[in-house]
């Protein structure tokens, strides 16, 4: 019999007629079995829960169940003290038989309709995650002109003549530009993650090398605030398989972030360490901490806390979510902890042996 049948409408009646049938002859040869006799949900449920069949035919079904119970009673002659004792506990079995083919049937309907929503939902989120990859990428091209051109207008022989509004203007444009460029490239990554076509490339790589390559990027950050930033290791080298450029950014991601809400003259520690089958790493800073209602925020994306950063910086809230999904494609796992007024830090771990090469990032 050809897969086609079973999923035909006349194919389903079939073997639900077929089933009464087999539950039929059971009942009868076992006699008296309490058991055997709720075998007669099953092709009330099978029925009522097919997408093929409308609800009279699960109400025929619950009656022919019916009747077939009663008809083996009363061919086996089973002992009641009344005539009419047989008859009613047929009505009240008709009455539940009949009730959970409904109850069945509707919440199959009901199913349906929230399957058929989410396909068009995820058609509708996959249009929106095609929209904004094509938004971010059209608009990174001129803002990246604009962020360029300050930014080479800003240089001492291109500003030495200019008055103190211009070089005010200029500052804020640059500023402005490299702050929505950090945007559509979150925004870039969001669209990518979700649409499952962001792939990392596994290789192996000197990780404390790695870790300390990304410190010296933000070292240079870090001076701004006259803050430092330290690293620890229990281990002199660790050789491990992991995707250079995301991993840096979910490093350099953490310590910005660390350096951003910490106070001036501070200290930023990266500790890594080795612990059986994972590397920890945490980022630990002296900042005013995470308050108790934000913490559920910290990896949705587009939502901050209510902290300001200590220098004026900005943040778009898109970070610390494509973050987590970076781990996670690595095998690993993300979290956090912080006390307000007193600092945060933020770990993750990371498998020393690597399953995958190749991982799809999807949310």
């Amino acid at each position: 019999m050809s897969t086609k049948f079973y999923h035909s409408r006349s194919g389903v009646l079939i073997l639900a007629y077929a089933l009464v049938a087999c539950i039929a002859i059971i009942d009868y040869q076992v006699g008296y079995e309490i058991s055997t006799s709720i075998l007669y949900l099953l092709p009330i449920y099978y029925l009522a829960s097919s997408k093929l069949t409308q609800r009279k035919t699960a109400l025929v079904i619950a009656a022919i169940c019916s009747i077939a119970w009663l008809g083996i009673e009363m061919i086996t002659r089973q002992p009641y003290s009344s005539t009419w004792i047989l008859y009613w506990n047929a009505i009240v079995r008709g009455g539940i038989f009949f009730s959970i083919a409904i109850f069945v049937k509707a919440l199959s309907a009901e199913q349906q309709k929230l399957k058929q929503a989410n396909l068009e939902l995820q058609k509708l989120n996959e249009e929106k995650n095609k929209f904004i990859g094509i938004a971010a990428h059209d608009l990174r091209s001129p803002i990246g002109n604009i962020y360029t051109l300050a930014d080479l207008m800003l240089e001492p022989d291109s500003s030495k003549n200019l008055s103190p509004t211009q070089l005010e203007f200029l500052t804020l444009i640059n500023r402005t530009s490299h702050n929505a460029l950090s945007m559509l490239d979150n925004l870039l990554d969001v669209s990518q993650i979700e649409a499952g076509t962001l792939k990392i490339n596994k290789i192996k790589n000197d990780y404390l090398e790695f870790i300390h390559e990304v410190i010296s990027i933000n070292q240079l950050i870090a001076a701004k605030k006259e803050q430092q930033i330290l690293l620890e290791s229990n281990e002199p080298e660790i050789i491990l398989d992991f995707d250079k450029a995301y991993l840096g950014q979910v490093v350099n991601n953490l310590l910005t972030n660390a350096l951003k809400y910490s106070f001036n003259k501070s200290e930023v520690t990266v500790k890594v360490s080795v612990n059986g089958k994972y590397i920890k790493t945490e980022v630990i800073d002296q900042g005013m901490g995470i308050k108790d209602q934000d913490k559920d925020k910290i990896f949705r994306p587009f939502e901050k806390a209510q902290n300001v950063p200590t220098g004026g910086e900005r943040s778009s809230g898109l970070g610390l979510a494509i973050v987590r999904k970076i781990i996670e494609a690595h095998q690993g796992e993300i979290g956090f902890s912080s006390i307000y007024g007193k600092g945060s830090t933020f770990y993750f771990f990371l498998p020393i042996k690597a399953t995958k090469a190749n991982v799809m990032l999807a949310m």
